[in-house]
Order: C-alpha cells, then structure tokens, then sequence
C-alpha cells in the first residue's frame, strides 16, 4: 500500500518551504498528485527524494544538478539490490530442490 503524504505535512515534518517543492517538481525529481477532493500530495517515495535533496543541498551545499545525479544513483543501487536478493532467493530455492533429489 502506498502512503501519501499532504504538502503541508510534509513542510511541517522536513522543514521545507513551498519553494523548495515547486524547484523539484520542476526539475522533474517529485511528481505530486491531486486526490479526488484536489488536495496535493507527494508519495512516500517523493517524500524521500525530498528528504534526501534537502540534506544534500542544505547541509552538504551539493548543487541540483548533484543533487539529481545522487537521487539517480541511489535509485539504481536499490534497484540492484532487489535484484541481488531475487536472485539470492532463486537460487536458495535451486539448492533447496537439488539437496532433496540427493
């Protein structure tokens, strides 16, 4: 299930500003979406890239274009994680099959 987060929730909870939001919506990093009643909304994941860019930005002065650049690759490291452990599985479950024929 995914969690959606309010825009003002996530001011209030990461300490941003509406600016802040708008410049990364803008350079395409967040995507926010509208409910059914026209309340704007970030993803939970949109709420981490949020988090991430302003600790990069604000407190380790990385520039956007880092900024995008970082967010890429920790998307690619995560996703070559889950596909590290199918694989680990996939191959437990071969062990598992080739130990019980012996």
């Amino acid at each position: 299930m995914h969690r959606y987060w309010r825009i003002e929730e996530v001011l209030r909870e990461l300490e941003v500003d509406r600016e802040f939001l708008r410049t990364l919506e803008m350079e395409d990093i967040i995507h926010p979406k509208h409910t059914l009643e026209g309340e704007l909304v970030l993803s939970a994941e949109d709420v981490e890239r949020v988090r991430v860019a302003r600790i990069l930005m604000e407190e380790l002065e990385v520039n956007l274009a880092g900024v995008e650049v970082v967010l890429h690759l920790r998307e690619e490291i995560v996703a070559m994680q889950r596909q590290f452990g199918d694989l680990l599985e996939h191959l437990v479950r071969e062990l598992r099959v080739r130990v019980r024929k012996q």
